[in-house]
């Protein structure tokens, strides 16, 4: 029996002794005369049959593809604008900003096929003498591998050099927490200020800052004494808004300390008073706990800079954040000997090896005790205060 024809332009499909299935295509010709051809690449050969129908329909619509001739800041401006849709805002921005500031300097201008694992090494290289941090350079590891890795997918590259580039990992900075001294003097220089009752809570729930910015008062249910993340605020190139956490393990349900439903009691009696002297003006659409003074959102650089650093400045404490305070009630916790699986779920980690990188050994507990021990830790603060009266 005779071997069937290929079609015209069909390609020829046959895999290379590494395993990768290649096929080379016929497009036609360019206004040369010169004969089109592509050459795409497959871990399978039914990846490679229909990377060819692809490319065949591109053909016919007057769209020829080159991938030889696509440039590192096409494909990665095409990967980003595709991207876009489907990721927060704040997770764009960062895509964009280590594009922009990093690989496209670099590398825009090079095509695709030209980008080898020694370039990115030397990228590296020159990102460590601009003393960026550790993260950072490990971010754009992760973008590169990433984006060539969805090269390699089209058949724009046969493989993917970020994977031979030397991987770049960082340490998770120690967190900063206060001590027992610290906190008794930060609670003190609290008092009063118009925020005291967030800190408060941010320092009994751990909540990140942006999800103790962003509560509703519908997720707190007062008769079970819990309170449910469901959502944060954001804040991106200047621009704040509401949106919903950014993983399913930040979505959570927390008990409640004594001290932490006292503060939302209060905060609750001052925001009635503050509506009334608003008046009109008044504008909570979000129906959120913590606002300025006309209801809107508060933005969190101005709470970090402004009402944060004045209470720290008014107790003597340097080198603290926002996120102290959720670093705070973690280390608590470790120290009452909670578990770290309770710890982990309340501070909405994904995974343990998260809270064992950054607070370290815990031990053994129960969730339920939880928000009972910090009570039992604010109280012996109170003890200690009365003693040395």
């Amino acid at each position: 029996m005779a071997a069937k024809r290929r079609g015209r332009g069909e390609g020829t499909i046959h895999q290379r002794k590494d395993g990768l299935w290649v096929a080379q295509i016929s497009l036609g010709y360019d206004a040369e005369g010169k004969r089109i051809r592509e050459t795409v690449y497959g871990k399978t050969k039914a990846e490679v049959k229909e990377k060819l129908l692809k490319l065949q329909q591109d053909a016919l619509k007057g769209q020829p593809v080159k991938p030889e001739k696509v440039t590192v800041a096409q494909h990665f401006e095409d990967w980003l604008r595709a991207k876009k849709p489907s990721v927060r805002a704040a997770t764009y921005a960062s895509y964009e900003g280590l594009y922009n500031n990093h690989v496209k300097p670099a590398f825009g201008h090079l095509r695709l096929k030209d980008l080898d694992y020694r370039r990115i090494n030397a990228l590296f290289e020159s990102l460590d003498e601009k003393d960026l941090s550790a993260r950072t350079v490990a971010y754009v590891g992760y973008l590169l591998r990433t984006v060539l890795e969805d090269a390699v997918r089209k058949g724009l590259i046969p493989a993917n050099p970020a994977k031979l580039a030397v991987r770049r990992t960082y340490k998770t900075d120690e967190a900063r927490y206060l001590n027992q001294e610290e906190l008794k003097r930060f609670l003190n220089a609290a008092k009063g200020e118009r925020l005291e009752d967030a800190f408060i809570l941010a320092l009994h729930t751990g909540l990140r800052p942006g999800e103790w910015l962003g509560l509703p008062w519908d997720a707190i249910d007062w008769k079970s004494s819990k309170l449910t993340v469901k959502q944060a605020l954001k804040e991106v190139n200047g621009e704040v808004s509401i949106g919903e956490v950014k993983t399913k393990a930040g979505m959570r349900t927390i008990s409640l300390s004594k001290e932490a439903l006292a503060a939302l009691r209060r905060r609750r009696k001052r925001q009635i008073e503050e509506k009334l002297a608003c008046g009109p003006s008044w504008h909570n659409e979000h129906n959120l706990v913590f606002t300025n003074l006309q209801g809107g959102l508060l933005r969190r650089t101005n709470v970090s800079e402004r009402d944060f650093k004045r209470v720290c400045d008014r107790a003597g404490i340097e080198g603290a954040s926002l996120h102290t305070l959720r670093h705070t009630h973690a280390s608590i916790l470790i120290y009452q000997g909670a578990d770290i699986k309770v710890i982990s779920r309340r501070l909405g980690h994904e995974n343990i090896t998260i809270t064992l990188q950054t607070y370290g050994h815990l031990l053994p507990g129960q969730d339920e005790g939880a928000a009972d021990r910090m009570d039992a830790f604010i109280e012996s603060l109170s003890r200690m205060a009365t003693v040395r009266q």
